[in-house]
């Protein structure tokens, strides 16, 4: 081959001359008089973001439930796994009964279940999907014009993340809250609010690299096999976008009054205790949703834990996983103890996640209010390692088109019933979603407005 497939010259030269947009945040001059809309009438855009933690909620064959409202619709009462979603309950709307359909493939421990959610066909193997998770569909949606197409992060020290456009290669995600400050707020960040910015010459001359080579990058997909082709557009693709976030920093940004760059986190204390991983899930939140308020995106990736969680609780000698296997169920409560305590923890990490961006005002409501969040587990009994009546919510308003504070009893549909409404609730046109048995084009319309 006459050509020589080189990093640095794919860089300086793949995308010279690609379009580029640049997004305006939600200023009130550019807002309707009752602030819920452009002033042309169109919806202010809505941002989405996936949130997973391992292990399920507690629930058993026989019927007992520390999650489940017993009320359907509008108005559901507040479980005791669920007490951390008391001060956004009616922003949060409750899925019970929804199951993974295998169509005759084994049930893969701590991944069918999340995998299925995401790709909408049960996985064959292990850390592999069958599909892009559908995270990746959102993002290519409303996804443009902002600095990052989507933003990773992992709470609890390990860098995990199950968004993936090929099935087996995974986004690497920030695994501490300075690391993601570091990706948000160092090098590269324009404070929208500055009077004294002014382009910064190094992105300027990496710019101009980044068009010098395009006639190179031609000719070597001409000389190379299909497998190879795909691989160099799966490259091409995230350098494009790199060239966008180039791109968007020669421009002045547009001021958004809801933005104020935060200070610096200090390093927290490493371990996996459920205090230091929601004590992260805290701060990565506080910058997650300052990002989407000052424009740096609008698509995220959230993990709380992964599926075999490691988390414990301070003192104690065994782990979260652990304990969900060897506890045995109380003959009197009829249900785990330890293991409800710990869901009860774990959750209190999505509360806090939620009232992080719902501090956030934007126009007449919250970033919550113009935002959607998908929070889903792996299992619904981890004893077991069921995957039916997996846990999943679907928080915030979504720009006024998540009819949210309901609970949706499921009875045995498949969960991508639950995937495919959260993209239509985010903007997706999508008409349908999963493979076999889970293939749906039915969404839940009880949830949309």
């Amino acid at each position: 081959m006459s050509l020589r497939f080189n990093r640095r010259s794919l860089l300086r030269g793949v995308l010279g001359g690609g379009a580029v947009t640049l997004g305006l945040p939600a200023l009130d001059i550019f807002l309707d008089d009752h602030g819920r809309a452009w002033a042309d009438g169109a919806r202010l855009p809505v941002r989405f973001g996936t949130y997973f933690w391992g292990l399920g909620l507690t629930d058993t064959p026989a019927g007992g439930t520390r999650w489940v409202p017993k009320t359907i619709g509008p108005g559901y009462e507040i479980t005791p796994e669920l007490e951390a979603l008391r001060p956004v309950k009616d922003k949060v709307s409750v899925l019970s009964g929804f199951r993974v359909i295998g169509d005759g493939r084994p049930n893969i421990v701590h991944w069918t279940g999340h995998a299925s959610i995401l790709s909408g066909v049960a996985p064959a193997v292990t850390n592999r999907m069958d599909a892009p998770s559908f995270d990746t569909r959102i993002a290519d949606a409303i996804g443009g014009g902002v600095r990052f197409k989507v933003l990773d992060a992992s709470a609890s020290g390990k860098v995990v993340s199950y968004s993936t456009r090929t099935g087996s290669a995974f986004a690497t995600p920030d695994a501490t809250p300075l690391d993601l400050y570091t990706r948000l707020f160092g090098p590269g960040f324009q404070d929208p609010n500055s009077p004294n910015w002014k382009p910064d010459p190094a992105i300027m001359l990496q710019q101009s690299v980044l068009s010098s080579v395009t006639e190179q990058r031609q000719a070597l997909l001409a000389e190379v096999g299909r497998n190879d082709q795909v691989k160099l557009d799966q490259y091409f693709t995230s350098v494009r976008e790199l060239e966008q976030q180039l791109a968007l920093g020669l421009e002045r940004p547009e001021k958004c009054e809801s933005c104020v760059v935060p200070a610096a986190p200090k390093a927290p204390p490493k371990g996996a205790s459920i205090d230091v991983v929601n004590a992260n899930t805290r701060t990565m939140a506080r910058l997650l949703a300052m990002a989407l308020a000052c424009n740096q995106s609008k698509v995220f990736n959230f993990v709380h834990t992964p599926g075999a969680s490691e988390t414990y609780v301070p003192g104690e000698t065994k782990i979260y996983h652990q304990i969900t296997h060897d506890e045995p169920t109380d003959s009197r409560l009829g249900y785990q103890i330890e293991t409800s305590k710990l869901a009860g923890l774990v959750m209190q990490g999505l509360g806090d996640f939620l009232a992080e961006l719902d501090a956030i005002k934007e126009g007449d409501g919250t970033l919550l209010d113009r935002s959607l969040v998908m929070a889903f587990s792996d299992t619904g009994y981890a004893k077991i390692h069921s995957i039916e009546n997996i846990p999943i919510f679907l928080a915030g308003g979504a720009g006024g088109r998540h009819k949210a504070g309901q609970h949706i009893a499921g009875k045995g549909d498949a969960v991508t019933r639950v995937s495919l409404t959260a993209q239509q609730l985010a903007g997706v046109p999508a008409g349908e979603f999963g493979v076999g048995g889970m293939r749906t084009s039915r969404p839940i319309t009880e949830l949309m407005a």
